[in-house]
Parts: C-alpha cells; structure tokens; sequence
C-alpha cells in the first residue's frame, strides 16, 4: 500500500510538540540520541538568572526525517513532530539562523529589542500613531516596552506591543525611522 505521506531524505529542522511542561525533558533525550536541538528561553530579568521558554511547548530538532522520525515521536517528552496532511513541516533554516542569532551560548535570549534606554522612539500605529517618547525599558515577558510620552501638555508612561514603536535617529534636519 502507498502512502500519501512524502518524506525529506536530507537532514531540516522541524519542531517538535512536547508534553505539558516536559521541554527539557524531551530535549535531553533527543540529545542524548544524537539530535541537534534548539529550545530558545528568555530571560525573565537583567539581575535574575530566571528564564522561561520562548515557545512553551515547543523545540526544534534537526534530524532525517526517514532515518529518525519514529525514533523522535517515541521519545519521552515528545507528543508529536508538528506535521501538516500528515507530513512533518520543515522549519526553515533562516528562521532558525534568526533565534540563534538572538542567543547567547546557553540558549538564552536576553533582550528581543536593540533599544537602550534613553533612546528616542515613535509610535508607527495604533492609538499613539506618530507620538514620539523615551524609551525606558523592554518587558519581554509580555513583548512590550515601557515609554515616556512628552508632550506640550503631559508626560506619561505608556505600555506599548514592542511592535509598534521603532527608535527615532536624526541625521541632519530629517527624522529617519529605523526598525
């Protein structure tokens, strides 16, 4: 009997769903079997060595999808290779170069944002569309950025997705944006 399931032969990156709260334990078995793996965290704060995972119930492993994908969905820790019409979903490798180069040599992303304090920011969308303020500080746990809002009338600290704010460089008499 054929199967409608169309397997890689080379070595790709595919993600892999874990068991609730069994990232770590899925990930050391499929080192220990020889799988490269990629489990991203965050740091939760600059002075706590604290971190949580930046895909909660997920990890990247990469493997021959022909050779070991019995062997990576029977593993413990492992409830299933992400698949899509039944067939594992390659993870492409740009995307996995992009969270490597965020990481430091123990896996760990410690800011999602190339603002520092100080830095003058404007807000591309949203409510505060075109406002501009001070940057004070990332809450990565919750992808936003805290600002300093100066107007002619008020200052205030706003929460905002840090997505829709972008540092603010000037060159000469012209504002240039910069993502």
């Amino acid at each position: 009997m054929e199967t409608a399931m169309t397997l890689n032969d080379s070595t790709s990156w595919y993600a892999i769903h874990t068991k609730p709260h069994q990232e770590e334990r899925a990930s050391e078995n499929l080192a220990a079997g020889g799988i490269e793996i990629l489990a991203p965290r965050l740091a939760t704060r600059k002075d706590n060595p604290a971190w949580k995972l930046l895909f909660p119930g997920y990890i990247f492993a990469r493997f021959c999808v022909n050779q070991m994908l019995q062997k990576v969905q029977f593993t413990r820790g492992v409830a299933q290779v992400v698949s899509f019409g039944g067939v594992p979903a390659v993870i492409d490798n740009e995307v996995i170069a992009c969270i490597r180069a965020r990481t430091d040599d123990k896996g760990v992303i410690h800011s999602l944002t190339d603002l520092k304090r100080g830095d003058m920011v404007v807000i591309h969308s949203g409510p505060l569309k075109n406002f501009a303020g001070v940057f004070q500080e990332e809450i990565p746990a919750r992808e936003r950025i805290r600002i300093l809002l100066t107007t002619a009338a008020f200052k205030a600290h706003v929460e905002i997705s840090k997505y829709d704010a972008s540092r603010m460089r000037s060159s000469g008499p012209t504002t240039t944006y910069i993502n």
